[in-house]
Parts: C-alpha cells; sequence; structure tokens
C-alpha cells in the first residue's frame, strides 16, 4: 500500500485525484499562512540570512547545497555560521552548538544525522541546531558577534525569521512529481509559491520544465564520487570491487541519485537495500544485516554512515565520499 502511495505521488492517476481536493484545502492554508503571518513576528538578524529550502518533500539536496555554500562564503573571507533544526536528534528541542571555530564538539552525534555531517564537513565553521530558529540565531550571534552570514538549512516554509536569500533546492529525478500538494503529491506548497526564491538549484542532470515559467536564475548541481573510504577512512580503489557481490545501503530521500552517482563512478551494484529517510539502524539493526549477508561489501553515504559509525554493526562497511558542485552565476 505504501509504495501505491508513493508511486501516485510521482504520477497523476485516479488515487492523487481522490486526494486533489485535501491537497487544495492544505495548499490554500499554507498561502493563507504566508500572506497573514504578522510582520510584528518576523525576527530580522543583524547578519544577512541565507535559507536553502525546498518545495518538494523528500531528497533534493538541501545539505550538500548548504555545505556548498557555506565553504564558498568562508573562501570569500565572510564569516559564516550554519543553523539546522536537527530532526531526530535529541536537540531538536533546544538550542545547542554542536561544533565551534575550533572543532566538532562531543555532543555533535547526538544531532541527528544531517547535522552531524554539517559539523563534519565544515572544520571552522559553527553549526547550531534547534528547531526555533530565532532562538538558534541569537544563540550564533551572542558566541560570534562578528559573524556576516547565517545559512538556515531547511526553512523555506520558516517564516518567523527574515531571509535576505532563499534557495529552494530541487531534484531532477523528482522534479516536482505530478505537480500537486502533499497528500495528493510531493509539493509542501502550491509551486507559486517558489517564485519568491532567489534561485533555483537543480541538482542532477537535466532540466525541471515547470520551472521554466519562473523568472528565478537557475543553478545546475550535482554529485561527483570523491573517494571510497573504509571505516578507518582509508581510500580503496574501485576496481578490486569488481567481481565481488556489492550492495548499497541508504536511508535518504531519494535513493534514486545515489544509485546514479554510484553507477556514474563505474560501481557495479546488484542491490540497493533503500530505507525511509532517517530510518533508525539502531532499532532494526537485525533486519538490515539479514538483508545484506550474503554480499562481500556495503556501500553506504556519509549520512548513513553519520549514525552507522556509532553502531556495533559487523557489516562490510564501505562509505562514499561525494563532491557536490554547483554551476551557475551567483551572487552572494
Amino acid at each position: 500500500m505504501q509504495k501505491l502511495i508513493a508511486k501516485n505521488l510521482y504520477r497523476r492517476s485516479l488515487l492523487s485525484y481522490l486526494l486533489w481536493p485535501f491537497s487544495q484545502i492544505y495548499g490554500s492554508m499554507l498561502m493563507l499562512r504566508r500572506k497573514m503571518y504578522p510582520n510584528y513576528k518576523i525576527y530580522r538578524a543583524s547578519c544577512q540570512i541565507i535559507s536553502v529550502g525546498n518545495i518538494v518533500s523528500g531528497g533534493s539536496g538541501k545539505t550538500p547545497t548548504t555545505i556548498w555554500l557555506a565553504q564558498k562564503i568562508a573562501e570569500m573571507g565572510r564569516q559564516v555560521a550554519v543553523s539546522h533544526r536537527g530532526y531526530k536528534g535529541e536537540y531538536e528541542n533546544t538550542e545547542k552548538l554542536i561544533s565551534t571555530c575550533e572543532k566538532v564538539l562531543a555532543c555533535a552525534p547526538k544531532a541527528g544525522d544531517e547535522a552531524f555531517l554539517l559539523a563534519n564537513k565544515l572544520p571552522g565553521i559553527p553549526v547550531v541546531v534547534g528547531r526555533n530558529r530565532t532562538a538558534a540565531i541569537k544563540l550564533l550571534l551572542a558566541t560570534y558577534p562578528q559573524l556576516d552570514c547565517i545559512i538556515l538549512d531547511d526553512s523555506f516554509q520558516h517564516l518567523a525569521v527574515a531571509h535576505d536569500l532563499d534557495f529552494l533546492v530541487f531534484n531532477s529525478i523528482g522534479k516536482v512529481g505530478n505537480g500537486f500538494v502533499l497528500p495528493a503529491g510531493i509539493l509542501r506548497e502550491f509551486l507559486s509559491t517558489a517564485k519568491l526564491a532567489d534561485y533555483f538549484v537543480v541538482n542532477g542532470k537535466g532540466k525541471i520544465p515547470a520551472l521554466d515559467k519562473f523568472s528565478v536564475p537557475q543553478l545546475q548541481a550535482e554529485y561527483k564520487l570523491d573517494k571510497i573510504t573504509n571505516t578507518v577512512g582509508t581510500s580503496i580503489a574501485i576496481s578490486p570491487l569488481k567481481n565481488r557481490k556489492i550492495a548499497l545501503l541508504s536511508a535518504i530521500g531519494l535513493p534514486a541519485s545515489f544509485e546514479n552517482t554510484a553507477k556514474e563512478a563505474g560501481l557495479e551494484f546488484s542491490y540497493h537495500l533503500a530505507l525511509p529517510d532517517h530510518f533508525d539502524y539502531a532499532k532494526n539493526l537485525n533486519s538490515v544485516k539479514n538483508k545484506l549477508k550474503d554480499f562481500d561489501y556495503i556501500i553506504t553515504t556519509e549520512k548513513d554512515y553519520a549514525k552507522l559509525q556509532f553502531i556495533q554493526h559487523g557489516l562490510p562497511l564501505l562509505v562514499m565520499e561525494t563532491k557536490f558542485e554547483i554551476k551557475g552565476e551567483l551572487k552572494l
């Protein structure tokens, strides 16, 4: 049943049309919320605020975009920090620094897989977690008053903070689904809301025709294999992996994107155990191990390894480390 529903989110069908009236109600409520949000409740920070978000549910590449932007801004000599909700982490309902300009803090692994990945990928750039973005920004500015810019990961729908720049991220595989709002499609709001963005980031090869009607600059992005490492961080060549039984393991929003990166890198795999995004490996380890017991190597993503490295899993794991590159004219 779950697969049937998911399939109909990407193409128009009897089921999606039956759900369409509910999606219109939901979308209209969100539109009204944007129009009626009280101006006096909007917090305006003393530094530039850049939002990286999406209008589609599921994986689009928000966190890799955040990492790329933070590195780009730091290269410009500007002081930058990152705010992440810390989804499904221990600090989601509070505000906590998980990395500083000097180091990744010991508490970081408890902050959720994406937040921990951000902290590890951005040495020297402070990362704070907490769903209350206003409080998170205030904590960053109190700690680092010299900040020039704060990037909010996953915040297009967060109206309580004023944004100076909005980046909307799309994946060329999922595109905009069937064009309907949840629950009939994958859109989190009516597509017309995309006009509020300053930039579209299209992750993957190919275009998304539905975006062409907007006069918003489009940036092209893609994942490229950087290296494959074992669990102690040693690089592994691809050639010795040939003629071995290999499976992919992921719990991300759009597993097809991981498959494409693996194929383009020349990796040959016969099975992909694609689990729900933010999957709890610790609670379901035996089930995962049973499905992967016959493979010589299991290749996983950096996001998944952010959790798996702290579990006694006993799997022959390799980690695919990628570079995320964005091309196009960009003014920050």
